[in-house]
């Protein structure tokens, strides 16, 4: 059994999301931030950054980053087909655009969303926030030349990269902006939305 710490629309989304398809017995403890933007003190007691989502595995043993709980389930879970075997060709394509979402992508949102935890000068906020659209700009557009003619990411399969990449494709400031720019960024997020069991996770994360 799993329990995923989580917050609606947030990054334990994808993390969920792999979670059903790999048909994993799971809890989710739903969490709201409180008026000063924190989680509740249990999430701090777990992981020292606060931050979802946080996995307990079966053992009591906690993960936390993202991209890094993806990489394992889909590992721990091979028979949902979710990413290439360590000894596969795909397997450093896999390794590379996982992390290329999880450090670029993903840290662009971040200073988007929240551009004074990243500047002591609060007048300094506005600018971080337009450095980061005009990079996330740029981030898709690397990200639509990897995935190319698709379907996926990898090519014919879908994987735990493309559900991470459909998650934060939703996250931009427009959305049918992206879409339009970059039409196999839209058709990869259709895809993995039409799969059964994130469709699910979707719409219990109003995505």
């Amino acid at each position: 059994m799993f329990k995923l710490y989580a917050k609606k629309g947030a990054g334990s989304a994808a993390v969920e999301a792999v979670l059903a398809i790999c048909g994993a017995s799971y809890e989710i403890v739903d969490l709201q931030r409180d008026p000063s933007w924190a989680f509740p003190t249990r999430l701090n007691q777990l992981n020292p950054r606060g931050e979802v989502p946080t996995l307990i595995l079966a053992d009591n043993s906690v993960m936390t980053e993202s991209a890094a709980i993806l990489i394992h389930l889909a590992d721990v879970f091979p028979q949902a087909n979710l990413a290439p075997a360590v000894t596969s060709p795909l397997r450093p394509r896999y390794l590379r655009w996982m992390l290329f979402l999880a450090t670029t992508v993903y840290m662009s949102d971040l200073r988007m969303y929240y551009p004074e935890r990243y500047t002591a000068d609060p007048a300094g906020a506005p600018g971080i926030k337009a450095r980061a659209i005009a990079g996330m700009e740029q981030e898709f557009a690397i990200l639509s030349g990897a995935i190319g003619k698709g379907p996926f990411i990898l090519g014919a399969a879908i994987s735990a990269v493309d559900i991470y990449a459909a998650m934060l494709a939703t996250w931009v400031l427009d959305v049918g902006a992206l879409f339009a720019k970059h039409p196999n960024i839209k058709a990869l997020h259709g895809r993995v939305a039409s799969v059964p069991a994130v469709a699910k996770v979707w719409a219990r994360n109003n995505m």
